[in-house]
């Protein structure tokens, strides 16, 4: 059975925490209202992702299908 889709999960993970770690910086850099209104969402997107990512890979192990 190929586990392509764990190395997707892992690949989505790793670019969603990536994501995340640059939306904070720019949160930091950021001079207007606007510029942080729109990082603060998408650190709420990207966190929901992590987690959502983070919960389809404890359920692949649980399902014995993570290697």
């Amino acid at each position: 059975m190929s586990k392509d889709f764990n190395k997707n999960l892992m690949k989505a993970l790793d670019s969603t925490r990536e994501s995340l770690t640059i939306c904070k910086q720019a949160m930091e850099d950021s001079n207007d209202a606007s510029c942080r209104a729109m990082y603060k969402a998408m650190i709420r997107d990207c966190e929901k992702h992590i987690e959502m990512l983070t919960g389809e890979i404890e359920l692949h192990k649980v399902q014995k299908k993570w290697d």
